[in-house]
């Protein structure tokens, strides 16, 4: 027997009964608890469920009395005699076999914390007759939790298809019967799992339509999937919202960049928009410096890192709009550019080659959309050489001509998503605050920041886990902070959103084993499971009032949200105005 194939509790119960001489009693007392069936019937061999992890190249074949399921492409589920176990792990394209776990629905443990039963139970809701659109990585359709309620899916990032009138590119499936779970695969598996949260039959909403946007996550496609959302909304003549797990940091940070303006646009009666907050609240992303007229100010910035290599990295700053600031950038060796002033005619584009990597930086004049002030400057860092330490630049800002004590600059680092670590600030400069960029600074927009309900689970192995770093009934670390750069109260409430338990994508790749609970269901924290909570109780609450709007669905969220301790109506940076409680909706 190839024993390392073998999970934990699948070897130890192995190794148990052929130990006891291939008897079936010692197993009746485990076979509640791993997927062993026919213990007691002596006529049928004593089975397990499982699920095998192999080669997509050479998935396990069955034989005799094992059974192998065709779908999953890493993971395949089966049956398989006791007997015949040692059979299937032979196999050189079986990396990994499992028992089956048995489980109650754990995403209920977040639903029962903020009252959704009683609510659905006392108003008779499920979200029926309403569209809940998740614009996100994608969908698998054929789950379970999903039980045939996926109208359609526009995949956006499918090449040499027609796509639809809001966007001439990628695919749209409406027979999902007919290839579209097959051709669209949601291999990353977030936006199954946030479907899941908003419209899973363990869901929120269990009875709403969905509708799945496959997106490549650069802005404009993300409007263009909202506007698809809620044109086949209008053609179901249902009322949708829309949820949107995502975010970004390349914007003024107060509603007015081009993604946060289009969800205004799309956004009224009937018409929702569920943001997350963010993930963002314990990293150094955000710097405030107030500049005197005449003085300067630095802050330190280190570069992210890909393959262990300072990577390149980006500083978007905002700035009042009677002021003028002027900006330059010092490289690690004491290399720098001079201080680039505004430039309101001509390019505001100035290119700096030092000693330490190339460097841009934009000053151009007031932005149309707020009258404020921006900059922007790219850094490319060349290699370190052998030996040299952490790169540090220094972004520094003179003070050319400010109205009063000091010009308040803000500032976001921006980095590639391979960077890791990000980059990031330091020094005193450095605020935890200002963390919710587009869309969720968009205000129509329902912003959702994440809360803890869960900080222990079992695994898919049988292997308990404990999040020590979440508190529970608290604030979840990572929620990121506002308010917005214009003092908007922004995120608007918090919602479950730690340790969430909710649908695994049959096509997901590169899952860890000790955030799945079986080969259904995976556990996931950040805001991105948060904002599809309250995308869920928005679609129940669209269900008895078809026509209300943002503000109205809002304020009903609002007033029945509360700071743990604080006073009734109290907003807080990272609450918002708390955690919302369905009972009292």
């Amino acid at each position: 027997m190839t024993m390392e194939k073998l999970a934990p509790a699948l070897a130890a119960a192995y190794e148990r009964y052929v130990h006891e001489g291939r008897r079936r009693s010692p197993l009746r007392r485990p076979a509640g608890m791993m997927g062993l069936v026919s213990v007691g019937q002596r006529a049928k061999p004593v089975r397990i469920v499982v699920s095998v992890e192999c080669d997509p190249d050479a998935p396990p074949v069955g034989a005799g009395d094992t059974e192998i399921n065709e779908g999953g492409r890493t993971i395949r589920t089966g049956i398989v005699p006791l007997d015949a176990l040692e059979e299937l792990a032979a196999q050189p394209g079986v990396r990994r076999i499992v028992p089956a776990s048995r489980l109650r629905p754990c995403l209920d443990l977040a639903l029962a914390k903020v009252g959704v039963p009683g609510f659905r139970t006392r108003l008779d809701r499920t979200g029926e007759g309403v569209l809940v659109g998740v614009v996100d990585t994608g969908i698998f359709p054929g789950h379970p939790e999903f039980a045939g309620r996926v109208e359609r899916v526009w995949d956006q990032t499918l090449a040499g298809g027609l796509g639809v009138p809001e966007g001439r590119y990628g695919s749209e499936f409406t027979d999902l019967g007919a290839g579209g779970e097959v051709l669209s695969r949601d291999v990353d598996g977030h936006g199954t799992h946030v479907a899941g949260i908003a419209a899973g039959t363990e869901g929120v909403a269990p009875g709403a339509r969905i509708v799945a946007v496959k997106t490549d996550f650069q802005d404009a496609h993300i409007i263009d999937g909202i506007q698809y959302v809620f044109r086949l909304a209008d053609e179901l003549d249902v009322p949708a919202v829309v949820n949107l797990s995502l975010g970004g940091h390349a914007d003024p940070h107060d509603g007015t960049d081009v993604l946060s303006l289009a969800i205004e646009e799309e956004s009224g009666p009937g018409r929702i928009v569920c943001c997350a907050a963010g993930n963002e609240g314990e990293d150094d992303i955000h710097a405030r410096l107030v500049v005197p007229e005449g003085g300067t100010v630095a802050v330190p910035c280190h570069p992210g890192r890909v393959g262990g290599l300072p990577d390149l990295f980006w500083l978007n700053g905002w700035y009042p709009g009677g002021d003028r600031l002027e900006v330059a950038v010092a490289s690690p060796s004491g290399d720098s550019t001079e201080f680039q002033p505004v430039l309101s005619s001509g390019s505001p584009v100035r290119g700096y080659e030092l000693a330490d990597g190339v460097v841009q930086i934009v000053t151009p004049g007031p932005d149309p959309g707020n009258g404020d002030h921006s900059f922007l400057v790219t850094v490319e860092p060349t290699s370190p050489a052998p030996g040299a330490g952490a790169p540090r630049w220094r972004l520094v800002l003179r003070g050319a001509s400010v109205d009063g004590p000091g010009s308040r600059a803000d500032v976001w680092i921006l980095g590639t998503p391979e960077a890791q670590p990000p980059p990031q600030f330091s020094g005193p400069a450095v605020q935890d605050a200002l963390k919710i960029g587009s869309p969720g600074a968009a205000g129509s927009a329902i912003t959702v920041a994440a809360s803890t309900t869960r900080t222990r689970w079992r695994d898919v192995d049988g292997t308990e886990h404990l999040a020590t770093w979440l508190v529970p009934d608290d604030i979840a670390g990572f929620s990121s902070e506002g308010p917005r750069r214009d003092g908007m109260p922004k995120p608007d409430v918090a919602a479950p959103g730690a340790m969430i338990v909710s649908a695994l994508s049959r096509d997901a790749v590169g899952v860890r084993r000790a955030f799945m609970l079986d080969d259904r269901h995976l556990a996931l924290q950040g805001t991105s499971m948060a904002c599809p909570f309250v995308a869920g109780l928005a679609a129940l609450l669209l269900e008895g009032d078809p026509s209300a709007g943002p503000d109205k669905i809002r304020s009903f969220l609002t007033t029945a949200a509360a700071i743990p301790g604080g006073a009734p109506g109290a907003f807080d940076p990272k609450w918002g105005h708390g955690l919302v409680d369905a009972s009292l909706l």
